[in-house]
């Protein structure tokens, strides 16, 4: 039996205790094992996209071919990974998840895929290209620091779309990249640092949506 009468069409059967909905809802997504699989889920599928491997390319023949931290090795030396720098592709697909459940009431793998898209296409996300083992040496290393003007890509306008997605976590996480850039000396003003810590600090003020 599929019920398509409501706005999250489920599949269900009269002998059945429970139905299988085709959207998540917050209800659906309490266990945090169930939320974890269903975010790596939703970031598996968008990086084997066909639309991120064009993205990457597309990428890389616009210049971005090198190592950014070792500007001397380029792809013609070295495999070039593409690190999602601030967001995370985890942070991302976290926050648009949250986004719309809480501003929708659902959310589908789909549905993250399509704004991670989005997000990407509109130069959303600020990503750092470093050669691979750069890449992992980067994540092994707690103390690293990359800077935000080191990539391509505002990732205040993520925040500034999907703020209502963020969770206190992930807020503390912006908080801290803040934090660094001016520890770092980055002085580029397009960063609005001020601003910016002000619209994560009033989202803690006001404690934000109940996430986990």
């Amino acid at each position: 039996m599929i019920d398509m009468n409501n706005t999250n069409p489920i599949i269900g059967d009269p002998s059945m205790v429970s139905v299988i909905q085709f959207a998540q809802t917050r209800d659906t997504l309490m266990d945090t094992e169930i939320y974890s699989k269903f975010i790596y889920s939703a970031e598996n599928s968008f990086r084997r996209s066909r639309f991120y491997k064009d993205y990457k390319a597309n990428i890389m023949n616009r210049g971005l071919n090198f190592d950014e931290l070792i500007r001397g090795i380029t792809s013609e030396q070295a495999d070039i990974d593409l690190h999602h720098h601030l967001p995370t592709l985890n942070m991302a697909s976290i926050m648009i998840c949250e986004h719309l459940l809480n501003t929708v009431g659902k959310v589908t793998t789909f549905d993250i895929v399509e704004a991670l898209e989005e997000a990407h296409r509109c130069n959303m996300i600020n990503i750092i290209m470093l050669s691979e083992t750069m890449h992992q040496a980067y994540h092994q290393d707690a103390t690293a620091f990359l800077s935000i003007t080191q990539g391509y890509g505002n990732p205040f306008l993520f925040l500034d779309k999907y703020k209502d997605g963020l969770t206190l976590d992930i807020s503390f996480k912006w908080l801290l990249q803040l934090k660094l850039e001016e520890q770092f000396g980055s002085k580029s003003t397009w960063l609005n640092i001020p601003k910016q810590r002000e619209i994560l600090l009033n989202w803690q003020e006001n404690a934000g949506p109940i996430n986990y």
